[in-house]
């Protein structure tokens, strides 16, 4: 085997998510032959080197990659534990064999699509704004939204965390008989409660949000709560329409609760 980071191989044996492998590494809670480690770059083998974490060696074998779409209930933490001890996705995932976690996330309040998978280099894709993955989310905000406040936010955006932010596309789809607004949003930015923030600086505060395709990967039908694998050629599929390949470099920016 080739020498590999510590960090894609801790990720590729299912051992935890990228985000806490990256924080276990950098706390200096792993050691590699007798030393501790804090470059989550540093290459290891895994036929040779030995890894231990909390003074245990740890004996991991490197998982089939596997894929899921998931819709989240509102209520539900994005998360595998919760020190708050809310409901989390794990409470749904028991039957899956395989130790995966969320390309990307909701929020509490928010419902919808989640992709789930042991895959570090394609969730980092997935994640990654640079490769402009579009997100599509139905919302319900409050009131009626004009013309003019619509192209607004499709031009001019907003700033969330010193990056100005725009939607690709913003559809209308029906009022409620509350005159309040159901619409279609499109977008590849992942800032922490990005939609909630774009329509709340523009009046109209977000009542509902879920999010219905990742890609050319979509929701459908799936009831909340409940989870489908994805097949080989759904994979395939959204790899070449989007053009990732396996030996390419992906840098990350982290998608946070949207």
């Amino acid at each position: 085997m080739k020498s590999v980071s510590l960090q894609k191989y801790l990720q590729n044996t299912g051992f935890d998510s990228r985000r806490n492998i990256r924080r276990i590494i950098n706390e200096g809670k792993l050691e590699v032959n007798g030393s501790i480690i804090k470059d989550p770059k540093y290459l290891v083998d895994k036929n040779h080197d030995k890894i231990t974490y909390r003074n245990k060696t740890l004996n991991l074998k490197i998982e089939k990659k596997v894929y899921f779409i998931f819709n989240k209930p509102y209520g539900v933490v994005s998360t595998l534990s919760d020190p708050q001890k809310r409901i989390t996705l794990k409470d749904y995932l028991k039957k899956i064999k395989e130790r995966v976690y969320p390309a990307g996330r909701l929020d509490f309040h928010s419902e919808g699509l989640l992709l789930l998978t042991n895959d570090g280099d394609f969730t980092n894709f997935i994640i990654s704004t640079k490769n402009k993955i579009p997100k599509i989310y139905l919302i319900k905000v409050k009131g009626l939204i004009t013309e003019k406040e619509k192209e607004k936010m499709k031009t001019k955006g907003v700033f969330i965390e010193g990056s100005k932010i725009k939607p690709l596309d913003i559809q209308f789809i029906r009022k409620t008989h509350k005159n309040n607004s159901w619409f279609r949003v499109t977008l590849i930015e992942g800032k922490k409660h990005v939609i909630r923030k774009l329509f709340q600086y523009s009046g109209h505060p977000v009542e509902k949000l879920k999010r219905t395709g990742i890609g050319n990967i979509k929701l459908k039908k799936l009831p909340p709560g409940h989870w489908k694998e994805l097949t080989k050629g759904d994979i395939e599929g959204f790899k070449k329409r989007y053009n990732y390949t396996e030996k390419k470099t992906h840098t990350v920016d982290n998608e946070k609760n949207i």
